[in-house]
């Protein structure tokens, strides 16, 4: 009796993971036809051409000779010229310039004009597009970027510089680069395209290395190691101690020295009192007188007596 039972849950189990083995792999296919269909924008219809196109539309041609889309390599790419992002014309022509005759990737769910756009752009930066922080959120290519009407020197975007863009949505940051101690982004001698790659990365935050510490590294050599003496959170993430896009305090620290040491660096042993108002003038410590003072190598050592980071 005992054996019948179990052979019959057995057999029960294999009917219930079988239906919904059966399930998802209908629904799997059901949302691929469906982000088929939201993702490529239906084309049809008759190419009728640049020189109809320019006829109307003389200063988008002006403007687009000074791009790589109105340059000789679009058009060895491309044998459509402008119908390629705006497909087929004739209709759009025949009907006097109807707007709802062409297609207008400005106009259109980000969804698909981002896949007229990745059509050409798929690979290099844009590699990660796909499920990245920003497809996720609704932006689209056109978001940032203008064909037509740029402002920018490069990348051809709607303003000025990659960090005015960026600004545009990221107003903590914005504010961050404004404080006394900042990466040099506001004077322009860095942007935030230096550090993070907008169109997706497989790392948090969209930043260019597989790491932070790699990252910053890119720059700050002197502090890459590797060290006889390592400081275990240096070794971990710079951003333990650095706030990168600006600080109130110096280097960027997330807080003033020696607070910052004394928020793993316990009072009981030496100095054996915390730096606080109180007792800076009446301890064996002045003012402007921090841990650093005296364990200067503070990212690291290489010196055979340096296991406490003063030399």
């Amino acid at each position: 009796m005992r054996r019948n039972v179990r052979r019959f849950h057995k057999i029960l189990l294999l009917f219930l993971i079988f239906a919904a083995l059966l399930i998802l792999s209908r629904t799997y296919a059901a949302d691929a036809k469906a982000d088929e269909a939201n993702q490529t924008p239906a084309v049809s219809g008759t190419y009728a051409g640049d020189e109809e196109c320019k006829a109307c539309h003389e200063d988008k041609f002006a403007s687009l000779a000074k791009t790589p889309h109105g340059g000789p390599g679009f058009a060895m790419r491309s044998s459509h010229g402008c119908e390629t992002c705006h497909g087929p014309g004739r209709e759009h022509i025949d009907s006097g310039g109807d707007a709802m005759k062409i297609m207008n990737p400005g106009k259109m769910k980000p969804e698909e004009s981002t896949a007229v756009c990745l059509g050409c752009h798929e690979n290099g930066m844009q590699t990660h597009w796909k499920g990245s922080t920003h497809q996720q959120r609704g932006l689209a290519c056109v978001t940032c970027h203008s064909v037509h009407n740029f402002k920018s020197d490069k990348f051809q975007l709607k303003t000025a510089s990659i960090t005015e863009t960026c600004n545009g949505c990221h107003m903590e940051q914005k504010s961050q680069i404004q404080r006394t101690s900042h990466h040099p982004i506001r004077e322009g001698l860095m942007s935030c395209g230096d550090c993070h790659n907008p169109h997706g990365t497989l790392t948090p935050k969209m930043v260019k290395s597989n790491s932070v510490n790699e990252l910053c590294y890119g720059c700050h050599t002197e502090k890459r190691g590797p060290f006889l003496w390592t400081h275990p959170p240096v070794q971990e993430n710079c951003l333990n101690c650095h706030q990168p896009h600006g600080s109130n305090h110096e280097k960027l620290l997330v807080q003033n020295r020696p607070w910052l040491c004394q928020s793993c660096h316990l009072d009981t042993r030496h100095p054996g009192t915390l730096y606080d108002g109180t007792n800076v003038l009446t301890s064996n410590r002045e003012l402007s007188r921090s841990c650093s003072n005296c364990h200067f190598a503070i990212h690291g050592s290489n010196h055979p007596s340096g296991r406490v980071f003063t030399r």
